[in-house]
């Protein structure tokens, strides 16, 4: 019996998108020390983005790392990535200015 191989599309999920999401995490993780909880959560925004773009019809794997990355800093820029001990990422930090 011949056996077939698996479509295109499932090799790109199966492969390529996990591959994609540890290795945009790993990026992540190196510039950008966190807790676990953020850490997971930054997890679950790549994985969303990243088969999101698997759907759009990329399949190239560093295109999709660097779209991850991109979603998590657009996402960052939105609102900080908070840890589960309530702490923003950028606790500390301030972004009003001074009074004069």
């Amino acid at each position: 019996m011949k056996q077939h191989a698996p479509p295109i599309t499932n090799l790109v999920e199966l492969v390529v998108a996990p591959a994609a999401i540890e290795r945009a995490l790993g990026v992540y993780e190196q510039l950008h020390p966190q807790d676990p909880s953020v850490i997971l959560q930054a997890r679950k925004i790549l994985t969303q983005h990243i088969y999101g773009m698997i759907d759009q019809g990329e399949q190239d794997e560093q295109r999709l790392t660097v779209g991850g990355l991109a979603r998590l800093k657009a996402v960052e820029r939105d609102h900080a990535i908070k840890s589960a001990r309530g702490e923003p990422k950028n606790a500390g930090k301030s972004n009003a200015s001074s009074p004069a």
